[in-house]
């Protein structure tokens, strides 16, 4: 297996993991809240005492978050160390922003955990709230800076002038001289961009690359992006609660447990509504206009065709055709033999002035390869990276049908679900017909949860793949491929180093995966292994 791949899927590994744990710190926060709202209209001890335990599964997850959070990043900064230009450029402000979200995040959980009990339930409820917002505003900022590398928003019209079916993002925010020259040395050196950052004066030799740090974050991308991930996360951190208890349910036949599941269930299944039909949508017209490949990809678009609902859909209109890789083939045509050279001097970057600007970072260029890439035709790369695109697209497309699958498994089981746990006309009498040779009530309600939790983590799982790998080649979508990011270090490019880390990553999630149900099963269970743990320490 290519070194790079290997380490595209040990991020992967890292990411999904760590995913889990974000999503339960959004959803949980839900869930909770509403069982303390039905303890205070009721004073039922039954709600109150589950919140205790989703309370402490809660507290669990924080940590493994934090936990998996921080492996991720040190994984971002150290196998793929080029990521140190976006970070400390369009992704700054969110990062530092995300540091005060997080550390708000830990004293509003900490306050919520030690006063549960203690307080007016109210203000529990006002405190978890307060806790929930911080949280929601952390996913927001780590989505921007994801968003900002699936539509780099600030770069205007660099990546059309390479690829031209794609579209300006937003204003010049950048110097192009600099990026451009920038871009040219690493084709030209043949060095991955670390090997430029880390030598000396390099920020100092190479200037200010951005002039507004902020725009990453008004990138109309990014908005219904943050949306639909925030949401997505909130529907999988609750869907799980909801099939734990309604397995409770099934196993006791105590039906204390439907009453929990109405607590919470009627916020879950606006948010299982509303996902596909209305932030779906607008997430699928964000992905026609700033991701023309990625589109194409998902509908297994090699030739443009005509497919009257995808059309509307899509572009709002029937007769739109799907536009396929032989149209975008045909943009990049377009380009005719204008060369990267011919670009260059559009920014007065001479040949030169490109040695010039080398030099004043010490990387060394041959004027002979230099020349080579100066004279490349950019119709050329257009083709190459299209083609490359290409590769994936039977992957994304099936990858992206089956989150569609997914997500229409968990619209509908919700939808039934309501039925059995509400008295809804039409709707319940329908679904105790379809599911009439199931004779016990709790076992369709733990069948329906069931359902709804997988499809919801199937449309997760596939729709997170389609983003990440429907923008491949690029890591940054058009503009900085995995190769020119990846580590120079020998070490990372080792079997052992892979396998090790993958270890270390399956290690710690399966084993706080573990302590998660410990804690939410066998709670005294929980207690006593934390008291030996902490006796063994001392």
């Amino acid at each position: 297996m290519d070194s790079i791949a290997s380490l595209l899927y040990l991020s992967a590994l890292g990411i999904y993991f760590h995913a889990v744990f974000v999503s339960l710190t959004l959803g949980l926060p839900l869930v909770i809240m509403s069982l303390l709202y039905m303890y205070t209209r009721t004073g039922e001890e039954k709600y109150l005492n589950s919140t205790r335990i989703a309370t402490m599964v809660l507290a669990v997850n924080f940590a493994l978050g934090a936990i998996t959070g921080t492996l991720v990043e040190f994984g971002l900064v150290q196998i793929w160390p080029g990521t140190n230009l976006a970070i400390a450029t369009f992704a700054f402000a969110p990062l530092a922003l995300e540091l005060i979200a997080f550390a708000n995040e830990i004293a509003f959980l900490i306050l919520f955990i030690v006063t549960l009990g203690r307080i007016k339930t109210i203000y529990s409820i006002l405190i978890l709230a307060l806790y929930w917002v911080f949280a929601l505003f952390s996913g927001l900022l780590i989505t921007t800076v994801n968003s900002w590398l699936v539509a780099p928003w600030g770069v205007g019209p660099v990546t059309s002038a390479l690829y031209p079916f794609m579209p300006s993002y937003g204003p010049l925010a950048t110097d192009p001289q600099k990026l451009v020259a920038l871009k040219i040395i690493l084709l030209a050196s043949g060095q991955p961009l670390q090997s430029v950052l880390q030598m000396p004066d390099v920020a100092k030799s190479i200037g200010i690359i951005l002039t507004d740090p902020l725009v990453s974050l008004v990138s109309p991308y990014n908005v219904i992006s943050v949306l639909h991930n925030l949401i997505a996360a909130v529907i999988i951190g609750s869907s799980l609660p909801l099939v734990a208890w309604a397995y409770r349910y099934y196993r006791s036949g105590n039906k204390d447990y439907v009453k929990i599941l109405r607590a919470f269930f009627i916020p879950l299944l606006v948010l299982i509504l509303i996902q596909p039909t209305l932030i779906g949508h607008f997430m699928g017209e964000a992905v026609v206009e700033y991701n023309p490949t990625k589109f194409a990809m998902m509908e297994g678009a090699k030739e443009t065709f005509y497919n009257p609902i995808v059309a509307l859909v899509a572009y709002g209109d029937l007769n739109h055709p799907i536009i396929g890789f032989d149209r975008l083939a045909q943009r990049c045509d377009s380009l005719g033999n204008q060369t990267i050279g011919d670009l260059a001097k559009t920014l007065n970057l001479s040949k030169d002035t490109l040695i010039s600007i080398a030099n004043s970072i010490n990387v060394k260029l041959d004027p002979n390869k230099l020349d080579t890439v100066l004279s490349t035709k950019v119709r050329d790369v257009c083709i190459s990276d299209l083609n490359k695109a290409l590769q994936r697209l039977e992957l994304v497309h099936i990858a992206y049908y089956t989150k569609i699958g997914g997500g229409v498994v968990a619209f509908l089981t919700s939808i039934a679900l309501a039925g059995l746990l509400y008295n809804i006309p039409v709707i319940t009498p329908l679904v105790n017909l379809v599911l009439r040779p199931i004779k016990r009530n709790e076992t369709k309600i733990f069948l329906l949860a069931s359902l709804i939790f997988i499809g919801v983590v199937l449309a997760a799982f596939f729709g997170w793949f389609v983003r990440e790998v429907g923008r491949k080649p690029w890591t940054v979508y058009g503009l900085l491929y995995p190769e020119e990011l990846v580590s120079i270090s020998p070490v990372s490019r080792e079997a052992t180093f892979v396998v090790a880390a993958a270890l270390i990553i399956l290690g710690v999630n399966l084993g706080g995966l573990y302590a998660m149900y410990v804690v939410a099963t066998k709670e005294l269970r929980f207690l006593d292994l934390l008291k030996k743990g902490l006796g063994a320490v001392r």
